[in-house]
């Protein structure tokens, strides 16, 4: 148990310092305040924050959240989704993460915006909320449960957190069966991750803490234009993100992105929603 717990806790660091390093300068000047993948409709001429911006619509739309709802945004990045929540539902967000770097820029963007009435930032680890049981009516994740650990510990916490009634709404990255251990490897390095699981693990972890599953898409087609975007933004910018970050990061990072692009191509990489109800 206790080497566990020490596990945990060094992931988490070693997470929390991928954020807060390096990767905090591509994300921001690259991805902008919204750091999740797009959902394309034409991928040869879309930027990127387009997709972003029609992912966003796409869950929400989903979900049709009401109005005063109380939600948990957890892995929040730099809070572009809770500002939207926020905006557009009138809701109210408790925007989570473990980067002290994302929830400072988060704070900063969301003050400017005039939401800060209505989004709040928060530091917190997945794997034990320090929130009350039945505190919120929407758990909300993107692509932040590929971090966890424990994933299972994870999806329990969300399950206890909600009220009676409440919903999760998450999508994540997928490895998908099949793909080699020397592969995953080098998926799992690129964003510092322990373990990636499919989606049918996914679908049986929430049916055995409790879950219903109201709505399962999958979205995977557009991991690779996502990823190529970000690769093209990188390499035209090269000079300027050498004298930042060096060339070597540089190299190792847009090596990283291709090899991503390619296993998204080859169908080793997914991406899928749920939308489930306790």
């Amino acid at each position: 148990m206790a080497e566990a717990a020490r596990k945990l806790r060094s992931i988490v660091e070693s997470t929390k310092a991928y954020y807060d390093g390096p990767a905090d300068e591509i994300y921001r000047d690259i991805w902008g305040e919204n750091i999740h993948i797009g959902l394309f409709e034409d991928p040869e001429r879309e930027d990127l924050p387009t997709a972003m911006h029609r992912a966003n619509v796409r869950q929400t739309e989903l979900v049709n959240p009401e109005p005063n709802a109380l939600i948990l945004d957890v892995g929040c990045g730099y809070g572009a989704l809770a500002r939207f929540l926020a905006r557009n539902y009138g809701v109210k967000v408790v925007a989570s993460n473990i980067s002290d770097r994302e929830l400072d820029w988060g704070r900063e963007l969301t003050r400017r915006e005039g939401l800060d009435d209505k989004v709040s930032f928060a530091w917190a680890d997945f794997h034990e909320l320090p929130d009350a049981s039945a505190t919120y009516d929407y758990y909300w994740s993107q692509e932040a449960f590929l971090h966890a650990v424990d994933k299972r510990t994870v999806l329990e916490e969300a399950y206890r957190v909600l009220k009676p009634g409440g919903k999760l709404m998450m999508t994540d990255l997928l490895v998908r069966e099949g793909t080699s251990n020397a592969d995953r490897e080098k998926i799992y390095a690129r964003v510092n991750s322990p373990d990636m699981w499919d989606s049918h693990h996914y679908s049986q972890a929430l049916k055995d803490i409790g879950f219903t599953i109201e709505r399962h898409e999958n979205w995977s087609d557009n991991v690779a234009p996502t990823y190529a975007w970000v690769r093209g933004q990188l390499e035209n910018r090269r000079s300027e993100f050498e004298r930042r970050i060096g060339k070597d990061k540089v190299d190792s990072t847009s090596q990283a992105l291709k090899f991503w692009v390619d296993s998204a191509n080859a169908g080793k990489i997914g991406w899928e929603a749920f939308i489930a109800r306790k």
